[in-house]
């Protein structure tokens, strides 16, 4: 398990509410130590942790444990398609033409 990534997505989240992380950890339950822990990939939380913060944070398992997930894949893909979709018309093009030939130097034609 990528617990780093974990940890870096979780304080995105929290970030994004605007929380700090004593405000996040009242929430969740936890203290604020252990969701500095778990934040910083020190520790890996219990199953029933992990799902209180996702919870809290109101942001899927995938999208977190992405990075850990072979299946992840998918949802990272999905994240990377809803980027190049808020980029102007040409740095669109731009970015699907790089990927194009980034497939075609790897043996997948287009």
């Amino acid at each position: 398990m990528d617990c780093k990534s974990m940890g870096r997505k979780l304080r995105a989240s929290r970030a994004q509410h605007g929380w700090s992380m004593k405000e996040c950890a009242d929430r969740a339950g936890i203290s604020t130590r252990y969701l500095a822990d778990i934040e910083r990939g020190d520790k890996v939380p219990k199953l029933e942790t992990l799902l209180q913060l996702l919870n809290t944070l109101d942001v899927s398992a995938d999208s977190v444990l992405q990075d850990s997930l072979s299946v992840g894949y998918e949802t990272k893909s999905n994240d990377l398609m809803r980027r190049v979709n808020t980029l102007d018309s040409a740095h669109r093009k731009q970015a699907i033409d790089l990927f194009e030939a980034i497939l075609s130097v790897l043996g997948k034609p287009v």
